[in-house]
């Protein structure tokens, strides 16, 4: 591992994060919060003092060849940074505890987007941008870490080159990285722009349509809908619903829209996830007897599968039968959601895998054609996704046994540990956490195990994939 290489990624990323934190402090200083406005001028100097020293340290080192455990050192380095910085503006309304600050910092970053904050604690202006802005941070760092995964390991594995465009074919460099941020991050704020119209014609004021509008982009949830001051509007369901949909496709995928429609609607990703939501609605029309239209169990249906839950409030989950809650939440957090489109590439693998097999099978003297379809995927690439999904099942079943220890049922405790894992909102149960045993520990594991969701196969296979 090239650590020079690393610490001058790090370098930019700070940089970039120092922009969005000194407009916060200043917006706290301009409405009156000093000890608000203190808190993110400590976070924009530690970013200006670290990003300054580590350029400086590493100027010399510039042309170290990258490789893809790089990018995974790279994206622990700065997930641990933003979960760090990210809290400290969190510290005053958390109540002076550390690590349900952690824990507010690291939901966000990983756009799960769920919260622990008392129900009577009303964030000031500065400190709901806050959310938002680490919202965006951490999906477009998610993105661009697969996105540089793909530029290394790519040319090794069948077809996952093909999944980007040829502007991203650049390589893991501070300025490379740079690059690649600045472009996923204007199309994702350009995204958000667009879908934040539509909420306002619908009467919500510019907090609400801006926190909408992100939640659905980048996936996550800015704030329970639960709190909004305006009646949600079909107009608003139509497009929240498809501001999820975009955010949990391959968004590199929307580069080449204008100019390849039919690639972006015939891509396997996509067809997967229109599938899951038509299936998910059906699901709920028929389960469900309410008042609610078909538009608003549509926006349900893309809220539980896109991992948002942003049109999806805890009342409203309550009443969705737990058996439809998992199976979903869990099949769209595990195979589809916004990763840069990687999550089904796997299942794609395993697919492919399993047709050789039973060929094989049906075949068994047809030596060389199998030996052939051999070398389209490493053994040890396929070995490496079947340890990861008995792993990822492990762990959730591991955490929820953990989580019913400290106080939570079993609904709870399996639909809280999917959520964490699966980085969504609309599992993440957060009610029972308040009287919960050990609590600054739970909120210290379920941080933990949100980055490591957030950790796409694609990144941690790349610890086992030779150079």
């Amino acid at each position: 591992m090239h650590g020079l290489v690393i610490l001058r990624a790090i370098s930019g990323f700070l940089a970039l994060f120092s922009v969005p934190s000194l407009i916060c402090a200043i917006w706290a200083f301009y409405n009156d919060r000093y000890q608000q406005a203190s808190l993110f001028i400590i976070v924009v100097t530690t970013s200006i003092v670290v990003s300054v020293v580590f350029a400086i340290a590493t100027h010399h080192r510039r042309k170290d060849t990258a490789q893809a455990k790089d990018v995974v050192g790279f994206l622990l380095a700065v997930w641990f940074l933003l979960a760090v910085l990210g809290g400290l503006p969190f510290y005053e309304v958390a109540g002076g505890k550390p690590f349900l600050a952690l824990f507010e910092a690291v939901s966000c970053a990983t756009t799960t987007g769920a919260s622990l904050l008392p129900e009577d604690v009303t964030l000031p202006a500065s400190l709901f941008a806050w959310r938002a802005i680490l919202h965006v941070f951490g999906a477009i760092l998610s993105v661009c870490g697969v996105i540089l995964v793909i530029n290394l390991v790519g040319a090794s594995l069948p077809g996952l080159n093909a999944s980007l465009p040829v502007r991203f074919n650049i390589e893991f460099s501070r300025e490379g990285f740079m690059k690649i941020f600045v472009m996923i991050g204007s199309l994702i704020m350009g995204l958000i722009a667009f879908f934040t119209v539509f909420p306002m014609i619908d009467g919500a004021s510019l907090r609400e349509a801006v926190g909408l509008s992100v939640g659905a982009v980048t996936t996550g949830q800015v704030f329970d809908v639960a709190e909004s001051n305006f009646a949600i509007g079909r107009l608003t369901y139509l497009s929240m619903t498809l501001a999820m949909i975009c955010g949990s496709v391959n968004i590199v995928l929307l580069f080449n829209v204008a100019r390849k429609p039919g690639a972006f609607f015939s891509n396997a990703e996509v067809i997967s996830l229109l599938i899951m939501i038509g299936a998910l609605t059906a699901a709920l029309l028929i389960a469900h007897s309410g008042p609610e239209s078909f538009l608003e169990l549509l926006a349900w249906a893309t809220s539980i599968v896109s991992t948002s839950g942003v049109l999806l409030d805890e009342q409203q989950s309550s009443i969705i039968e737990i058996p439809i809650l998992l199976v979903f939440g869990f099949i769209g957090g595990a195979a589809i959601s916004a990763t840069g489109g990687m999550k089904i590439y796997r299942m794609l693998v395993l697919l492919s895998r399993s047709v050789q097999e039973f060929e094989h099978l049906a075949h068994p003297h047809a030596v060389r054609r199998v030996e052939n379809l051999k070398e389209r995927f490493p053994v040890r690439f396929v070995l490496t996704i079947w340890a990861y999904l008995i792993a990822f099942a492990a762990i959730s079943m591991g955490l929820a046994a953990c989580l019913a220890l400290s106080g939570a049922n079993f609904g709870e405790a399996l639909s809280t540990s999917m959520g964490a894992i699966t980085n969504s909102a609309a599992l993440l149960k957060t009610g029972w956490m308040g009287g919960a045993d050990y609590e600054a520990l739970v909120q210290g594991v379920l941080s933990a195990f949100m980055i490591l969701g957030r950790l796409e196969l694609l990144l941690l296979l790349s610890w086992f994939l030779g150079d």
